[in-house]
C-alpha cells in the first residue's frame, strides 16, 4: 500500500488517475454505483482503498465533478491520465496532433465485439454442468484470479469451474485434455503447452476456449495491451522521461511480442526512445540477470515483460545501491501478488485476469462477452483508432480483446538527471 503522511489529501483525481479512468467515473462510484458497470466499480474501489481515499459525503457536488471530468477527458483521450504536477500536460503531446473535441459520453460503451463459439467451435451445455480450467501452473497467483471470475459467472448459470494443472510438458498437457474428453462440459484453455494444430483439431471434438493467445478458427480471449502501455508512457512522459527499456521475456511467447510490439509503436509516437534488451527468464532470477545489463546501459525508465522480472530488477538495483525510483522508474506487467510487496511496491500494467475468466465461460455458454468500456478508455481507444494503433485480432471473429489498465504504485518517479 502506498504509505502517505496523515496530513496527506487523496483526491478524486488521484483515485481516477491511479485506476486509469475519468474523475465522473470515480464520483459516480461512491455516489450512483448503479451508473457503473461492476467490473469497473470492484476496480475503482480497490484501487481507493489502497490509496487510502475516503468519500467524503459533503462533497459530493456532482456538477463541478463532471467539469473537472471535462478537464482531464481531454488529456486522457490524446493518452494521459490527470495531471499530477503543473506543467506536466505534455503527457502524449505527439498523440494529441490533430485532436478533435472530445465527444462525451456518460454511460460505458461495448468494448470489442463478441467471439461466440463458432466454426470449429463448439459450444458448451447452458447450464448446470462442468468447466475445466487448464492452467500450467496453480501457484503463480495468475491462474487463482482466473478461476474467480470464471466460478462467478458460471455459478450465475448452475455450472461449476474445476481448474487442472498440467505443467510445461506438451505432451503431458495434450494427454490431460484428451482424457478430459466427455468427462467435462466445456473447457477453458490457459496453457500455451498444446500445439496450435492440436488445439484446433481438439475444439471440433470438445467446447474450447482459448487464453492469452489467439487461436486462428477457435474462441479465443486475449489481452489487448493498448490502453495500458499508453496510460504507462503517459505516467513516464508526465515524469519527464524521454527514453523506455523494455526487458524482453520469453522470446516465443505471444504475451511478449504483443506487449513489445505495442509498446514500440505507441512509444515511438509520443516521442519515446524505445530500446529492448533480452530475452531473459520471467522470473526473479531473470530479473536479477535483467539488472546486470540495465545498470551496464543506465535508462531511467523500464518496463518489463511481467511482474517477477519487475521485482528481480528492483531487489537487485536496490541491493547494488541504486534507487528505485530516484534513479530509474520500473513498470511491471500483469499486477500480480508480488507487484505490491516489493520495496518500492512497483506500478504495474494490469491485466484483468478475472474478466479474462468470467468472458470465457460467457462465450461457453454461448452468451455476449459482456465486457464495457468506461468513457474515458472509449475516447483514448477512439483516438488510437483514428491514428492508426490498432490491434491485429481486432478484426477477427474469434478473437475477443479485453482492456488493460494501470495500477500506479511507487516505482516511477522523476526522470534524473542525465550526466553525458
Amino acid at each position: 500500500m502506498v504509505q502517505r503522511k496523515a496530513t496527506d489529501r487523496v483526491r478524486l483525481s488521484d483515485v481516477a488517475d491511479a485506476a486509469g479512468v475519468a474523475i465522473s467515473t470515480v464520483s459516480r462510484v461512491f455516489s450512483n454505483p448503479g451508473r457503473v458497470n461492476f467490473q469497473t466499480v470492484e476496480h475503482v474501489r480497490a484501487v481507493a482503498a489502497e490509496l487510502g481515499y475516503r468519500p467524503n459525503p459533503r462533497h459530493r457536488n456532482a456538477g463541478a465533478g463532471e467539469a473537472e471530468a471535462a478537464n482531464v477527458a481531454n488529456l486522457e483521450a490524446n493518452g494521459g491520465g490527470s495531471s499530477q504536477r503543473p506543467g506536466s500536460g505534455t503527457a502524449g503531446e505527439t498523440l494529441s496532433a490533430n485532436d478533435s473535441t472530445a465527444i462525451q459520453s456518460s454511460q460505458p460503451q461495448q468494448s470489442h465485439a463478441t467471439a461466440t463459439p463458432q466454426g470449429n467451435g463448439k459450444r458448451a451445455a447452458a447450464g448446470g454442468g462442468i468447466i475445466a480450467l487448464v492452467v500450467k501452473d496453480t501457484a503463480d497467483g495468475v491462474s487463482s484470479q482466473i478461476l474467480k471470475g470464471a466460478q462467478v459467472t458460471a455459478m450465475e448459470s448452475d455450472s461449476a469451474v474445476g481448474i487442472i494443472e498440467t505443467g510445461q510438458s506438451q505432451p503431458r498437457t495434450q494427454q490431460m485434455l484428451n482424457h478430459l474428453k466427455g468427462k467435462v462440459n466445456g473447457i477453458i484453455l490457459a496453457s500455451d503447452a498444446p500445439g496450435i494444430d492440436f488445439i484446433r483439431n481438439y475444439a471440433k471434438q470438445v467446447p474450447l476456449v482459448v487464453l492469452n493467445r489467439p487461436v486462428d478458427g477457435v474462441p479465443s480471449v486475449v489481452p489487448d495491451p493498448r490502453i495500458g502501455v499508453v496510460r504507462a508512457l503517459s505516467l513516464l512522459r508526465r515524469n519527464h522521461h524521454t527514453a523506455v527499456t523494455y526487458v524482453a521475456g520469453p522470446g516465443a511467447s505471444w504475451a511478449n511480442q504483443s506487449r513489445w510490439s505495442c509498446l514500440h509503436d505507441i512509444g515511438q509516437r509520443m516521442g519515446f526512445r524505445m530500446n529492448q534488451i533480452g530475452p531473459v527468464h520471467a522470473t526473479v532470477e531473470g530479473g536479477y540477470q535483467a539488472a546486470l545489463a540495465l545498470e551496464g546501459s543506465q535508462p531511467t525508465a523500464v518496463i518489463t515483460y511481467n511482474d517477477l522480472i519487475a521485482a528481480g530488477i528492483v531487489l537487485r538495483l536496490t541491493a547494488d545501491g541504486v534507487r528505485v525510483p530516484e534513479d530509474v522508474s520500473v513498470i511491471g506487467f500483469d499486477n500480480t501478488l508480488i507487484a505490491p510487496v516489493v520495496t518500492p511496491p512497483i506500478t504495474s500494467i494490469r491485466i484483468p485476469r478475472a474478466q479474462l475468466g468470467q468472458t470465457a465461460v460467457r462465450l461457453l455458454l454461448g452468451r455476449d462477452s459482456g465486457a464495457l468500456r468506461n468513457p474515458a478508455d472509449a475516447q483514448l481507444m477512439e483516438k488510437l483508432m483514428e491514428l492508426g494503433v490498432r490491434n491485429e485480432d481486432e478484426q477477427s471473429d474469434t478473437v475477443t480483446l479485453v482492456d488493460t489498465s494501470i495500477i500506479v504504485r511507487r516505482s516511477v518517479g522523476e526522470r534524473r538527471a542525465v550526466v553525458d
